[in-house]
């Protein structure tokens, strides 16, 4: 029985056989330069994306300065008493402050937080908060607070901007 009826492929002669035509497609190249129509089509299309773009850097720009550049809170006055100012940082030197809220101290029968921590910005406002650390008077700190923190602003979302000697 015999399942092949075409000759073996290796002892076939391909020597009569004629040389293949090139393919050819339907469709021919024009190689004439493009019409007004496509070129205003592909202009439109770089237009889209150079208006997404602009868009997404305008938002991102926006978050970020909201984010880091623009306190929330402004002249926030705290009044206590300084427990600690001290230089933290690896790369970044900033003065960190503790203090203990007046108010806490005064009325035992509420729940306040008793600590508060902030950044100190400045070397010369680190030194006069240095000055009332520890001495058991009290002083006004006026803060500012923004929604997150940068390297160099210091480790607390909360800004000391001034100091004030309490009464």
């Amino acid at each position: 029985m015999n399942l092949d009826n075409n000759e073996d492929y290796f002892l076939h002669d391909f020597s009569n056989t004629p040389e293949p035509a090139t393919p050819t497609s339907g469709q021919t190249v024009d190689f004439t330069p493009a019409s007004d129509d496509q070129k205003r089509k592909r202009r439109g299309c770089g237009k889209f994306w150079i208006w997404f773009f602009l868009i997404v850097a305008l938002v991102l720009g926006a978050t970020v300065a909201i984010r880091y550049f623009l306190p929330y809170t402004t002249d926030s006055q705290m009044r206590g008493y300084v427990v600690s100012v001290e230089r933290r940082g690896i790369i970044f030197k900033t003065f960190e402050g503790e203090m203990v809220s007046h108010s806490a101290l005064e009325d035992s029968t509420r729940v306040y937080a008793r600590e508060i921590n902030f950044s100190i910005p400045s070397d010369s406002l680190a030194r006069v908060l240095q000055s009332y650390q520890g001495t058991g008077r009290p002083v006004t700190v006026t803060l500012e607070r923004y929604y997150g923190t940068l390297p160099w602003r210091g480790a607390s979302p909360t800004v000391a901007v001034a100091v004030e000697p309490g009464m």
